[in-house]
Protein backbone atom coordinates (compact mmCIF):
# COMPACT_ATOMS: atom_id res chain seq x y z
CA UNK A 1 0.00 0.00 0.00
CA UNK A 2 1.20 3.43 -0.41
CA UNK A 3 0.02 7.30 0.03
CA UNK A 4 -3.07 6.98 -2.09
CA UNK A 5 -5.03 4.93 0.57
CA UNK A 6 -4.34 8.02 2.50
CA UNK A 7 -5.50 10.80 -0.09
CA UNK A 8 -7.29 8.50 -2.47
CA UNK A 9 -11.51 8.93 -3.18
CA UNK A 10 -12.55 5.47 -3.12
CA UNK A 11 -14.77 5.03 -6.84
CA UNK A 12 -16.17 1.86 -5.70
CA UNK A 13 -18.19 -0.16 -2.44
CA UNK A 14 -15.03 -1.97 -0.99
CA UNK A 15 -15.10 -5.84 -1.90
CA UNK A 16 -14.04 -8.97 0.21
CA UNK A 17 -10.98 -9.64 1.92
CA UNK A 18 -9.20 -12.17 -0.07
CA UNK A 19 -6.08 -12.69 2.65
CA UNK A 20 -8.09 -12.58 6.01
CA UNK A 21 -10.12 -15.21 7.28
CA UNK A 22 -13.60 -14.45 7.92
CA UNK A 23 -15.32 -13.95 11.18
CA UNK A 24 -18.66 -14.64 12.19
CA UNK A 25 -21.49 -11.49 12.06
CA UNK A 26 -24.75 -11.40 13.21
CA UNK A 27 -27.45 -8.53 13.70
CA UNK A 28 -28.06 -7.34 17.23
CA UNK A 29 -31.45 -8.30 18.38
CA UNK A 30 -33.52 -5.65 20.18
CA UNK A 31 -32.24 -7.41 23.39
CA UNK A 32 -28.65 -7.31 22.54
CA UNK A 33 -28.47 -3.88 22.28
CA UNK A 34 -29.58 -2.66 25.53
CA UNK A 35 -27.00 -1.87 28.33
CA UNK A 36 -26.43 -3.37 30.82
CA UNK A 37 -25.30 -0.32 33.00
CA UNK A 38 -29.05 0.23 33.57
CA UNK A 39 -28.51 4.24 33.02
CA UNK A 40 -31.29 5.56 31.01
CA UNK A 41 -30.55 9.33 31.78
CA UNK A 42 -29.18 10.08 28.46
CA UNK A 43 -31.30 8.31 26.17
CA UNK A 44 -35.12 7.65 25.45
CA UNK A 45 -36.16 5.12 23.33
CA UNK A 46 -39.23 6.62 22.09
CA UNK A 47 -37.84 9.57 20.71
CA UNK A 48 -35.46 7.17 18.71
CA UNK A 49 -38.05 5.15 17.38
CA UNK A 50 -40.12 8.70 16.32
CA UNK A 51 -36.86 10.01 14.73
CA UNK A 52 -36.52 7.16 12.57
CA UNK A 53 -40.54 7.48 12.19
CA UNK A 54 -40.02 10.68 10.94
CA UNK A 55 -37.25 10.08 8.67
CA UNK A 56 -39.00 7.19 6.48
CA UNK A 57 -35.97 4.80 7.81
CA UNK A 58 -37.72 1.54 8.12
CA UNK A 59 -36.09 -1.21 10.72
CA UNK A 60 -35.22 -3.67 7.51
CA UNK A 61 -33.08 -0.50 5.75
CA UNK A 62 -31.44 0.53 9.20
CA UNK A 63 -30.63 -3.60 9.21
CA UNK A 64 -28.95 -3.30 5.87
CA UNK A 65 -27.47 -0.11 6.03
CA UNK A 66 -25.43 -1.33 9.19
CA UNK A 67 -24.11 -4.57 7.74
CA UNK A 68 -22.89 -1.95 4.47
CA UNK A 69 -21.64 0.49 7.01
CA UNK A 70 -19.80 -2.13 8.86
CA UNK A 71 -18.46 -3.38 5.11
CA UNK A 72 -17.13 -0.47 4.73
CA UNK A 73 -15.43 0.66 7.98
CA UNK A 74 -13.91 -3.46 8.34
CA UNK A 75 -12.09 -3.08 4.31
CA UNK A 76 -11.64 0.48 3.65
CA UNK A 77 -10.78 1.41 7.28
CA UNK A 78 -8.98 -1.57 9.27
CA UNK A 79 -7.94 -4.02 6.77
CA UNK A 80 -5.83 -0.95 4.77
CA UNK A 81 -4.37 0.34 8.03
CA UNK A 82 -3.60 -2.97 9.13
CA UNK A 83 -1.91 -3.95 6.10
CA UNK A 84 -0.31 -0.31 5.61
CA UNK A 85 1.28 -1.38 9.59
CA UNK A 86 2.55 -4.39 8.45
CA UNK A 87 4.30 -3.30 4.97
CA UNK A 88 5.65 -0.14 7.57
CA UNK A 89 7.56 -2.76 9.93
CA UNK A 90 8.75 -5.06 6.71
CA UNK A 91 10.20 -1.33 5.35
CA UNK A 92 11.46 -0.47 9.11
CA UNK A 93 13.29 -4.19 8.99
CA UNK A 94 14.99 -3.43 5.85
CA UNK A 95 16.36 0.14 7.20
CA UNK A 96 18.09 -1.30 10.40
CA UNK A 97 15.15 -0.11 12.89
CA UNK A 98 13.30 -3.42 13.57
CA UNK A 99 13.65 -2.73 17.64
CA UNK A 100 11.46 0.16 16.17
CA UNK A 101 8.08 -1.44 14.84
CA UNK A 102 4.89 0.03 14.59
CA UNK A 103 3.02 -1.42 17.98
CA UNK A 104 6.39 -1.80 19.67
CA UNK A 105 7.56 1.52 20.53
CA UNK A 106 5.52 5.37 21.15
CA UNK A 107 4.02 7.53 18.14
CA UNK A 108 6.80 10.15 19.57
CA UNK A 109 9.24 7.76 18.58
CA UNK A 110 7.73 6.89 15.37
CA UNK A 111 7.44 10.83 14.54
CA UNK A 112 11.20 10.59 14.52
CA UNK A 113 11.95 7.47 12.98
CA UNK A 114 9.67 9.80 10.22
CA UNK A 115 11.59 12.51 10.35
CA UNK A 116 14.88 10.54 9.49
CA UNK A 117 14.48 7.58 7.41
CA UNK A 118 11.71 9.92 5.22
CA UNK A 119 12.78 9.39 2.32
CA UNK A 120 12.65 5.24 2.88
CA UNK A 121 9.18 5.43 5.25
CA UNK A 122 7.65 8.25 4.11
CA UNK A 123 4.03 6.95 5.34
CA UNK A 124 4.98 6.56 9.22
CA UNK A 125 4.02 10.50 9.10
CA UNK A 126 0.55 9.65 7.64
CA UNK A 127 -0.39 6.71 9.92
CA UNK A 128 0.69 8.21 13.06
CA UNK A 129 -2.71 10.01 13.38
CA UNK A 130 -4.16 6.31 13.35
CA UNK A 131 -2.61 5.70 16.46
CA UNK A 132 -3.04 8.89 19.12
CA UNK A 133 -6.07 6.93 20.18
CA UNK A 134 -4.01 4.88 22.89
CA UNK A 135 -0.67 5.60 24.58
CA UNK A 136 -0.63 1.30 24.71
CA UNK A 137 0.57 1.03 21.15
CA UNK A 138 1.31 -3.01 21.60
CA UNK A 139 -2.30 -3.25 22.27
CA UNK A 140 -3.71 -0.79 19.78
CA UNK A 141 -2.19 -2.58 16.54
CA UNK A 142 -3.24 -6.12 17.66
CA UNK A 143 -6.88 -4.51 17.82
CA UNK A 144 -6.25 -3.03 15.08
CA UNK A 145 -5.68 -6.56 12.94
CA UNK A 146 -8.33 -8.44 15.32
CA UNK A 147 -10.86 -5.44 13.80
CA UNK A 148 -9.53 -6.09 9.91
CA UNK A 149 -10.36 -10.07 10.33
CA UNK A 150 -13.02 -10.69 8.16
CA UNK A 151 -15.43 -8.50 5.75
CA UNK A 152 -17.95 -7.11 8.96
CA UNK A 153 -15.79 -6.53 11.50
CA UNK A 154 -16.90 -8.92 13.61
CA UNK A 155 -15.13 -9.46 16.91
CA UNK A 156 -15.90 -5.79 17.40
CA UNK A 157 -17.42 -5.28 21.44
CA UNK A 158 -18.76 -1.82 21.08
CA UNK A 159 -18.35 -1.10 25.11
CA UNK A 160 -14.94 -3.09 25.67
CA UNK A 161 -12.76 -4.42 23.20
CA UNK A 162 -9.79 -7.03 23.17
CA UNK A 163 -8.39 -9.42 25.62
CA UNK A 164 -4.45 -8.10 25.91
CA UNK A 165 -1.79 -10.32 26.86
CA UNK A 166 -4.38 -13.10 28.03
CA UNK A 167 -5.80 -10.84 30.62
CA UNK A 168 -9.36 -9.06 29.66
CA UNK A 169 -9.91 -6.04 28.58
CA UNK A 170 -9.79 -2.97 30.77
CA UNK A 171 -10.57 0.84 30.49
CA UNK A 172 -7.15 1.84 30.83
CA UNK A 173 -7.44 0.56 26.94
CA UNK A 174 -9.37 2.51 24.25
CA UNK A 175 -12.87 0.67 23.25
CA UNK A 176 -13.48 -0.55 20.50
CA UNK A 177 -15.94 2.30 19.37
CA UNK A 178 -13.14 4.74 20.05
CA UNK A 179 -10.84 3.10 18.12
CA UNK A 180 -13.58 2.85 15.16
CA UNK A 181 -14.44 6.55 15.78
CA UNK A 182 -11.41 7.33 16.09
CA UNK A 183 -9.65 5.87 12.67
CA UNK A 184 -13.08 7.09 11.06
CA UNK A 185 -12.51 10.81 11.87
CA UNK A 186 -8.94 10.51 10.85
CA UNK A 187 -9.65 8.90 7.14
CA UNK A 188 -12.13 11.83 6.77
CA UNK A 189 -8.94 14.39 7.81
CA UNK A 190 -7.51 13.33 5.38
CA UNK A 191 -9.61 13.64 2.61
CA UNK A 192 -11.04 16.90 3.64
CA UNK A 193 -8.91 20.06 2.31
CA UNK A 194 -6.67 21.54 5.17
CA UNK A 195 -8.18 24.52 7.05
CA UNK A 196 -6.04 27.79 8.44
CA UNK A 197 -8.43 27.82 11.22
CA UNK A 198 -7.26 23.91 12.49
CA UNK A 199 -3.36 23.90 11.68
CA UNK A 200 -2.70 20.12 12.92
CA UNK A 201 -4.64 19.10 9.68
CA UNK A 202 -8.08 17.62 11.46
CA UNK A 203 -10.76 19.52 10.14
CA UNK A 204 -13.31 16.55 10.59
CA UNK A 205 -12.47 16.11 13.66
CA UNK A 206 -12.72 19.80 15.37
CA UNK A 207 -15.49 20.95 12.82
CA UNK A 208 -17.44 17.97 12.97
CA UNK A 209 -17.27 15.70 15.91
CA UNK A 210 -17.57 16.55 19.59
CA UNK A 211 -16.75 14.33 22.50
CA UNK A 212 -17.79 14.80 26.39
CA UNK A 213 -17.03 16.95 28.58
CA UNK A 214 -16.49 19.35 25.58
CA UNK A 215 -20.31 21.05 25.37
CA UNK A 216 -22.20 20.75 22.31
CA UNK A 217 -22.75 24.06 21.55
CA UNK A 218 -25.13 23.31 18.59
CA UNK A 219 -25.00 27.21 17.28
CA UNK A 220 -21.24 26.94 16.44
CA UNK A 221 -21.98 23.67 14.19
CA UNK A 222 -24.64 23.14 11.70
CA UNK A 223 -24.27 19.45 12.58
CA UNK A 224 -21.76 17.25 14.06
CA UNK A 225 -21.43 14.05 15.70
CA UNK A 226 -21.62 14.13 19.50
CA UNK A 227 -20.24 11.54 21.72
CA UNK A 228 -22.02 12.25 25.01
CA UNK A 229 -20.86 9.14 27.02
CA UNK A 230 -17.65 7.15 27.39
CA UNK A 231 -18.48 4.26 29.67
CA UNK A 232 -20.81 3.18 27.49
CA UNK A 233 -20.21 4.55 24.44
CA UNK A 234 -23.03 6.81 22.86
CA UNK A 235 -23.40 8.93 20.31
CA UNK A 236 -26.06 11.22 18.87
CA UNK A 237 -25.89 13.78 15.56
CA UNK A 238 -26.60 17.21 16.66
CA UNK A 239 -28.34 18.76 13.69
CA UNK A 240 -29.53 22.65 14.03
CA UNK A 241 -31.24 22.82 17.57
CA UNK A 242 -32.09 19.64 16.90
CA UNK A 243 -30.29 16.20 18.97
CA UNK A 244 -31.02 12.87 16.74
CA UNK A 245 -30.44 9.93 18.87
CA UNK A 246 -30.70 6.32 17.85
CA UNK A 247 -30.66 3.08 19.85
CA UNK A 248 -28.44 2.85 22.41
CA UNK A 249 -25.98 -0.12 22.83
CA UNK A 250 -24.08 -2.16 20.13
CA UNK A 251 -25.11 -0.43 17.34
CA UNK A 252 -25.68 3.02 18.47
CA UNK A 253 -22.10 4.01 16.91
CA UNK A 254 -23.15 2.86 13.22
CA UNK A 255 -26.44 4.14 13.40
CA UNK A 256 -25.35 7.55 14.29
CA UNK A 257 -22.83 7.31 11.87
CA UNK A 258 -25.43 6.32 9.24
CA UNK A 259 -27.74 9.08 10.16
CA UNK A 260 -24.86 11.40 10.04
CA UNK A 261 -25.07 10.10 6.04
CA UNK A 262 -28.77 10.12 5.13
CA UNK A 263 -28.52 13.75 6.73
CA UNK A 264 -25.69 14.76 4.03
CA UNK A 265 -27.60 12.90 0.98
CA UNK A 266 -31.08 14.88 2.03
CA UNK A 267 -29.99 17.67 3.46
CA UNK A 268 -26.77 18.63 2.29
CA UNK A 269 -26.52 17.33 -1.56
CA UNK A 270 -24.29 14.79 -0.52
CA UNK A 271 -21.74 16.83 0.71
CA UNK A 272 -19.32 16.53 3.65
CA UNK A 273 -18.10 20.61 3.38
CA UNK A 274 -16.80 20.90 0.11
CA UNK A 275 -15.97 16.88 -0.38
CA UNK A 276 -18.82 14.69 -2.32
CA UNK A 277 -19.69 11.63 -0.57
CA UNK A 278 -21.55 10.11 -3.83
CA UNK A 279 -19.99 7.73 -6.59
CA UNK A 280 -17.48 10.91 -8.19
CA UNK A 281 -16.13 11.51 -4.44
CA UNK A 282 -15.53 9.22 -1.40
CA UNK A 283 -18.30 7.02 -2.37
CA UNK A 284 -20.09 6.48 0.68
CA UNK A 285 -23.59 6.93 -0.44
CA UNK A 286 -23.70 3.94 -1.30
CA UNK A 287 -23.99 2.55 2.43
CA UNK A 288 -27.49 4.27 2.40
CA UNK A 289 -28.80 3.05 -1.04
Amino acid sequence: LSKQWYQRRVRGAPRPSETLPPRPYFLATQNQIVSVSGDTSYYNQQAADALLDRLGISSHSLDIWTENIRKWISQTIFQHLYREIQTINKALDQVGSAECKVGAVSTAVLSKISASKHEHIANIALLLPYLEVSVNQEYLVNRIGELASGSCVGTFRWESGGRFKNQPWNKELPTDSQIVMHCISTYLDSHLPRNPMYPEGRTFTTQYFVQTPSKADTKKREYALFQSSIHPPHFKLLVGDEVWEVSKGRNNLFHTLILLLYYLREEQHGMLGPVNLGPTGLNLTWIIS
